[in-house]
């Protein structure tokens, strides 16, 4: 794998979109390259710590798991691991290894491995935010066999079953596991998946190479041997004008994210076509910053969440997605309707101001001692939901409260949210599982709302995974987002949906559970 200067990209490849020149399969009419844009940069590549969707749409490609979930009915099924059992009390775990499989230095995939990797994520601890909630509880595994691994958990933990389907938890070289974090996020790295690493420029283009030897897909494949196309192009395309034009050029074969107002263009027909599907997880929601004076009163939180008109957010949206129902996707197992939380009704909002003290100013935005109820949120640039927040800022508006829109450059945008700088952010994590509530809302998570003494919402998150009976998970569930809603916590706007567009002669992309594209099933035709 050769990590290029952008320099030296430009010099080797010439013009990206043009998929650098990949040659020809031994079928004339069969390309052999197949060159995807990406709406924003990639900063890391190491599925075990980024949780960037650019990033793990690459990365999904390198790896494979212990198992896969099914995205049309959510069952695990095999993968790496044939067979798997679960003790009782959710807190044993023992998986049986396919035989055959190796990473692509060679070394195979065996028992030692699969622990070396799952200590990896564990011992990353905070670099790896979805490991970390993944893996909690992790005592440790052990490999009983050469072909059989034992994870044990020191309380129940019925989420993890699905978290060995994830990209996060897939298996890297044991080589790699040595390397630097920082070196294996810009590319030093080997996976266990259909491709390799070939050329990195890390946000300019990322090229992946086809393994020959690749024979151990998962049960939701549709193609058991090596991946079909030999090169794999991803190319960074922030310009959504510029990714919809040269998808109907004909110079992009996939551009990774539609946006609304391109998707009548996909009709098929001899035209690309419209690859979309509701992303499971926690919905795009607005997230206070509780340790801000201002956002530490549930009443100004509770304010925006009732000054949110959900509906009027609709023409905004792409196909598959639509307003929240609750705090996590209505394709999340265990999701119930919670709309009766989501009403919009600023009159209440603006009782909750009132009885705070928040009185209107003059130009309508309320004061209260003097200072003005103004707050900012702060997101990425190459987001594709401005428009959203522009609306999402006028209601606010109507109940008097000011929201500032920063959109910023990655780097920026990554060290506010480090530091904490920002009033809200906006976020979405796809997991189909409702534990996925654990990476955002416990003290011990991700935690953007900055909140410092555990409560009722962690203990009732907590019980998510304590339990295998699906009853008593299901009222967990419910009464974690009841919490979330009530309280402010968060505020649910929107359950986000891949949307991919396709070209004509291009086909076997598939979208996983998590709404990520696959590409080992793909062929092109030109």
């Amino acid at each position: 794998m050769q990590i290029l200067s952008r320099t030296a990209a430009v010099l080797a490849c010439g013009a990206v979109l043009a998929g650098c020149g990949g040659g020809a399969a031994a079928d004339p009419a069969r390309a052999d390259v197949l060159t995807a844009g990406l709406s924003a940069p990639v900063d890391c590549l190491d599925p075990h710590q980024t949780p960037r969707t650019p990033n793990l749409q690459v990365s999904q490609q390198l790896v494979a798991s212990l198992t896969d979930q099914d995205p049309a009915t959510g069952e695990i099924v095999p993968w790496l691991a044939e067979s798997w059992t679960v003790d009782d009390d959710a807190t044993v775990f023992t998986f049986t290894l396919r035989p055959g499989a190796t990473f692509a230095d060679g070394t195979p995939v065996d028992a030692a491995a699969v622990v070396a990797n799952l200590d990896d994520v564990a011992e990353l601890g905070a670099r790896s935010p979805l490991g970390a909630t993944y893996l909690a509880g992790y005592e440790g595994a052990t490999a009983t066999g050469e072909r059989e691994v034992q994870v044990r958990f020191s309380a129940p933990s019925a989420q993890f079953l699905q978290a060995t389907s994830t990209v996060t938890l897939g298996l890297l070289a044991p080589a790699t596991l040595d390397a630097d974090p920082d070196g294996r996020c810009a590319g030093e790295l080997t996976g266990s998946g259909p491709y390799t690493l070939d050329t990195v420029v890390l946000n300019e283009e990322i090229r992946l190479a086809a393994r020959a030897d690749y024979a151990w897909p998962s049960a939701v494949s549709t193609h058991s041997g090596p991946p079909r196309v030999g090169s794999l192009v991803f190319a960074v395309t922030t310009d959504a004008g510029a990714r919809h034009g040269s998808l109907v050029s004909g110079q992009l074969d996939v551009d990774l994210q539609v946006l609304p107002q391109d998707e009548p263009a996909l009709t098929g027909d001899g035209r690309p076509t419209l690859l979309s599907a509701p992303r499971a997880g926690i919905v795009y929601t607005l997230l206070p910053n509780e340790s801000r004076p201002v956002l530490a009163d549930p009443a100004v939180r509770g304010a925006i969440g009732a000054a949110v008109d959900r509906a009027a957010l609709s023409p905004l949206l792409s196909a598959g997605e639509r307003p929240a129902t609750s705090a996590i996707a209505s394709t999340t197992p265990g999701w119930t309707d919670r709309s009766d939380l989501l009403q919009h009704d600023p009159a209440a909002a603006a009782r909750l101001l009132d009885d705070a003290g928040w009185r209107p100013g003059a130009d309508g935005i309320r004061e209260r001692d003097g200072e003005r109820l103004e707050l900012e949120l702060v997101y990425s640039a190459t987001e594709r939901y401005g428009s959203v927040y522009e609306l999402v800022a006028q209601q606010l508006a109507g109940v008097g409260i000011a929201l500032r829109l920063s959109p910023l450059d990655d780097a920026t945008n990554n060290a506010r949210q480090s530091a904490g700088d920002y009033d809200l952010v906006s976020w979405a994590v796809t997991r189909a599982d409702p534990s996925v509530l654990a990476s955002v809302y416990p003290v011990q998570s991700a935690n953007p709302q900055r909140r410092t003494t555990p409560d009722e919402l962690d203990a009732q998150v907590a019980a998510i995974s304590s339990t295998l009976d699906d009853a008593r998970r299901a009222a967990a569930v419910d009464a974690a987002v009841g919490t979330i809603i009530d309280a402010g916590h968060g505020v649910p706007l929107f359950e986000q949906a891949a949307s991919l567009g396709i070209a004509p002669g291009v086909d076997g992309v598939w979208l996983d559970s998590a709404g990520r594209p696959r590409f080992a099933d793909a062929q092109v035709q030109r």
